[in-house]
Order: C-alpha cells, then sequence, then structure tokens
C-alpha cells in the first residue's frame, strides 16, 4: 500500500530547435537534446494529474512555458551574441517515462 501512495516521478526527454538569423550563414536553426525529471510536486498553474503520460506531458509543457529557456538546457554558444539574432524556440517531447 505504501507504494500506491507514494508519488510518482517521470522523465522527460525533449529537445529544443533554436531558429535564429546570422548575417554571415543565413537563417538557420539548431538543435538541443535534454531530460528533466518532473513530479507532482512542481508548481504548475492549471496542471492536470501525473496519471498518464499525456497527462505529464501536458503539465511539461506547461511548467517549461514559464521558464526562461536558458534554465531548461544549454543554449547555443552564440545565443547572446549581438550578431546573431535568435526569433523563437519550440519545445517537443520525445519521450515519457515513469520513474
Amino acid at each position: 500500500m505504501s507504494n500506491f501512495l507514494k508519488k510518482k516521478s517521470w522523465v522527460i526527454k525533449f529537445e529544443v530547435t533554436f531558429y535564429g538569423n546570422d548575417p554571415e550563414r543565413g537563417s538557420f536553426r539548431e538543435i538541443k537534446e535534454d531530460s528533466v525529471i518532473i513530479s507532482e510536486d512542481i508548481d504548475i498553474k492549471n496542471k492536470v494529474s501525473f496519471d498518464t503520460k499525456e497527462n505529464v506531458e501536458i503539465n511539461f509543457l506547461l511548467w517549461v512555458d514559464n521558464l526562461s529557456i536558458e534554465k531548461l538546457t544549454k543554449v547555443p554558444h552564440d545565443y547572446n551574441s549581438l550578431n546573431v539574432k535568435y526569433d523563437e524556440e519550440s519545445i517537443e517531447v520525445l519521450s515519457v517515462k515513469s520513474v
């Protein structure tokens, strides 16, 4: 019964695509892959229950919506360069696994 009451943690594997423009090489995109462990303890506005992989993915996307990208993954080496302009990032969940 104690296992039933134990809160689950989930490993989320995701990729972030950075879209940018460099005066020398033109428009480009750079993809970074990373993972994070989340659980019910994370403060997420409007979160849904953590009972299915789909709900965990929704909660992850709600959570990252309020994070700066630097807190989520390693940004490209020229991310803060004055010569290179990054317009947006997109995040895609690759897998969700219960721990």
